[in-house]
């Protein structure tokens, strides 16, 4: 009994030397992480450094489709902050030697990847999570997934921009032209195109593309969702239909969106449709956004007044 006892006295002393051992070499791996990382971008992501200056720009981050990726990217970074415990624990771990074929072949990829302004940041950093896999192996489980995320947000609105920009923008240009001249309106469609006078007897074109119709919205919901869901899931059937109400909400919001700035447009010209145009998406998303939280929220009876209740 007592050489039993000793044994395992022995065990968790030997299991205590050997974390206290890691906890010294991890910010040593995270030093020759970050020197890795950063000399790969210096050397095959020189653009990206030149450019780094203009991409934080406000004239850039609330230009067309830019606030988007950066917020989505923000949103990745504090999740990642929240995790930091669990992501220190994967990354004590003992390193899989499997992983370094994977961690060499993300940093390939990303080398070989078709130099693209849209593409440059995700570049980088998936450069750097090759070599945070190759060193962590387990610890890059999370920072993968938010990668992924950030990844799927940004290049959503470009799929569809390359491969359903008809249809996209048909789903809302003709419910569009629909409700518009049942209100008595005279809009004039053709083809992508709405044609109209305004108020003032301003004669307007716009082409309502797939970019109107709110793929970058849409690509921003499905990231945040996806970030609710790792944090606090719902229950597999109703995470469907919230998945589908939200969906739906976030076409709805850019649809109001493009009813907004017609009605914009006829009552008060073009200019003032362009300036509505640009501010719109920062107002009604957020406002949508904020709704749809709630909502989930209370399902998942995280509200402070809900847990009064139980």
């Amino acid at each position: 009994m007592g050489k039993q006892k000793g044994k395992n006295e022995f065990n968790k002393l030997k299991e205590t030397i050997l974390r206290v051992e890691r906890s010294f070499k991890l910010p040593v791996k995270l030093a020759v992480w970050f020197i890795i990382s950063l000399a790969l971008s210096l050397i095959f992501f020189r653009e990206f450094w030149a450019s780094l200056g203009a991409m934080l720009s406000p004239s850039w981050i609330f230009g067309q489709h830019h606030a988007a990726p950066w917020g989505v990217l923000g949103l990745c970074t504090i999740w990642l902050w929240l995790k930091r415990k669990q992501i220190r624990s994967d990354m004590e771990a003992r390193q899989n030697l499997v992983f370094i074929p994977l961690g060499l072949a993300l940093v390939i990829g990303a080398i070989l990847m078709p130099p693209s302004q849209d593409f440059m940041v995700f570049q980088v950093l998936l450069a750097s999570l090759g070599v945070f896999v190759i060193l962590f192996s387990k610890g890059a489980r999370i920072p993968s997934i938010l990668l992924g995320i950030y990844g799927f947000a940004f290049s959503f609105p470009l799929v569809i921009q390359r491969f359903a920009e008809l249809p996209y923008s048909i789903s809302a240009l003709k419910p569009l032209v629909w409700i518009l001249t049942g209100l008595g309106y005279a809009f004039r469609n053709e083809g992508q195109w709405m044609h109209f006078t305004s108020y003032s007897g301003e004669s307007i074109s716009v082409a309502i593309t797939a970019d109107c119709a709110g793929p970058v919205t849409m690509g921003v919901f499905l990231a945040i969702f996806a970030l609710m869901m790792l944090d606090v899931p719902l229950p597999p059937k109703k995470a469907v239909w919230f998945f589908l109400f939200g969906v739906a909400g976030t076409w709805f919001q850019s649809f109001i969106r493009l009813i907004i700035l017609m009605l914009v447009g006829y009552h008060w010209g073009k200019e003032a449709l362009w300036t509505t145009h640009f501010w719109t998406i920062y107002v009604l998303f957020p406002l949508w956004y904020l709704l749809f939280v709630y909502i989930y929220f209370r399902q998942v009876g995280r509200l402070p007044q809900i847990k009064g209740r139980q």
